[in-house]
């Protein structure tokens, strides 16, 4: 029975010793000293006969080093199993002899542990003459020009849109356009009559008399011309007369001397006249050269009229401007108003459509170019703050506090805090990070929290109301959140309610907090949900 109970312990303690053999962890660094700031390979090389739940060692593993890259696990198929291989880049900005500690591993449900390695970090040559000097990187953008250009067509093509619209309609409808506003461009005072008779008697000259109609239209503009003359001249019914009247009342002017025509003058135009009678109702087709000279004579008749008539007075000449000047004013103003109430409907008609699509406010204000909606609408910025730090995504990056850092607490040390705000303060958003000496435990992280509420109503917070509740980050990082309403003051005797939000999260050696805050104006709950909802810190694994 003995020999029997010596056997199984002996058949155990192999077993165990062959399962420990069948499972290595070995641990290794890429040199034993590093400048300050460079990065370091730390590499944890697992060997296991078969494919088991394995949990490398977190960020917080390699204090006093800091974490700045994580590579993918690297697996190889080898004769004893597999080779699971990670690796860490790890770096210092102290100089000095530090120990990597033992890095943790889990397999299964067992703990494995390396090797502790000594390294030591020097300082950086700044003797120049013992290393090289390289130009200026240029700057790099996260964004290349083409990128930025695609997302402002994605942010504003509907604005776009209507702006191709509207070339195309000033395009289609230029001719109209040109003829709308060309008056005011060339209004011209009006002729005088013996100007007006003179420029009519010109353009007859450039008449072809290839037809009868050609000859009949002639003397019809000829006769017309020397009539509205006579009109506006001499008689104010020439018009309406027949020839044989109109001769009369020349006579008559002739006689007592109110219009100095002579007998010859009379006589000339009499012929001129009948003859141009016959042509309209007898059928009569005078030669060219008869009606050259009718042309010829009632030119030359012309030239003693404008002798005639006595020069326009100062008076009619300014009379004549002034109705110029009237008649532009007028026109102008009739164009003006036109164009605004055209342009005013239309703007009222847009308006009404998109206050039906996108709701009236959201148009008022992209209007008026609401600084909150355009905050919301821009690219926000996405980065980490604190090494390891805290992610968030806000319209601008966050600027790093050097002095006057808000939210202190007494027993722990802040490492960094950052801070964002827009132009009026409606939101407000800090990011802070803390370390301690030693490890907090997580029932009393809550109280530590509670003391930022002091804080809080130091800047103004008044009549807080308080939640406690769990926080998940989208990559499922646990912390705490403190929430609630409150008046913010905004003068001595003003005050706003709106919302404030305290958020940490517990670390092994600190904690990080981000606190927003935010009161009443409109898109201020939008910015504040998508600011909140953004945050993410590096997930802790289980051990």
């Amino acid at each position: 029975m003995k020999l029997f109970l010596n056997i199984l312990i002996f058949c155990f303690v192999f077993l165990q010793s062959v399962i420990s053999i069948s499972q290595n962890v070995t641990a290794s660094v890429e040199s034993d000293s590093t400048l300050i700031g460079k990065e370091l390979i730390y590499t944890i090389d697992v060997s296991s006969e078969r494919v088991e739940n394995i949990i490398f060692p977190d960020s917080t593993s390699f204090v006093p080093f800091e974490l700045i890259s994580e590579y993918q696990i690297d697996t190889t198929e080898v004769e004893e199993g597999f080779l699971f291989s990670k690796k860490y880049g790890i770096t210092s900005f102290d100089e000095g002899e530090y120990i990597i500690p033992k890095i943790k591993i889990q397999i299964g449900d067992k703990l494995f542990s390396t090797d502790s390695k000594k390294i030591l970090v020097n300082l950086v040559e700044v003797d120049t003459t013992k290393q090289g000097l390289y130009d200026i990187k240029p700057s790099f953008d996260k964004f290349s020009t083409l990128e930025i250009f695609k997302l402002r067509l994605m942010n504003n093509y509907p604005i776009i849109l209507f702006t191709l619209f509207l070339i195309l309609i000033l395009l289609f409808f230029r001719r109209q356009l040109v003829d709308f506003f060309n008056p005011l461009l060339n209004i011209k005072p009006a002729l005088r009559p013996i100007e007006l008779i003179k420029k009519r008697l010109s353009d007859l000259e450039k008449i072809n008399l290839d037809s009868k109609l050609d000859i009949k239209f002639f003397y019809s503009e000829l006769t017309y011309a020397l009539r509205s003359f006579f009109e506006k001249e001499v008689y104010e019914r020439a018009l309406e007369s027949t020839t044989g009247e109109l001769i009369l009342k020349l006579e008559n002017l002739s006689e007592i001397n109110s219009f100095n025509i002579s007998k010859k003058s009379i006589n000339r135009i009499e012929d001129v006249f009948k003859r141009a009678d016959l042509v309209k109702f007898a059928k009569f087709l005078p030669e060219k050269n008869v009606i050259q000279n009718d042309l010829s004579i009632i030119n030359d008749e012309v030239q003693l009229f404008s002798q005639l008539l006595p020069e326009p007075s100062e008076e009619e000449k300014l009379k004549n401007l002034n109705y110029q000047k009237q008649a532009e004013k007028k026109l102008r103003n009739e164009r003006l108003k036109i164009v605004s109430i055209s342009a005013a409907s239309l703007i009222f008609l847009l308006f009404i459509f998109s206050g039906f699509i996108n709701g009236f406010q959201y148009s008022l204000d992209r209007i008026t170019f609401n600084k909150n909606l355009r905050l919301l609408n821009k690219i926000w910025v996405k980065s980490e703050y604190g090494s390891p730090g805290v992610f968030a995504e806000t319209p601008d990056a966050l600027v790093r506090l050097n002095n006057d850092n808000e939210f202190l607490y007494d027993d722990y040390k802040m490492e960094s805090q950052f801070y964002f705000s827009n132009s009026n303060q409606s939101i407000e958003f800090f990011v802070s990070n803390y370390s301690s000496q030693s490890k907090i435990e997580p029932q009393n992280f809550q109280s530590i929290l509670d003391s930022s509420l002091d804080d809080l109503e130091s800047r103004g917070l008044q009549n807080m109301l308080v939640k406690y509740e769990e926080f998940e980050t989208k990559n499922k990082g646990k912390g705490l959140l403190i929430s609630g309403t409150s008046d913010f003051k905004i003068s001595d005797k003003k005050y706003k309610s709106g919302n404030y939000n305290v958020i940490g999260f517990l670390t092994e050696t600190g904690f990080k907090t981000a606190i927003l805050l935010t009161h009443e104006k409109r898109y201020v709950d939008e910015i504040r949900e998508r600011i909140i909802k953004s945050i993410e810190v590096l997930k802790e694994e289980e051990k």
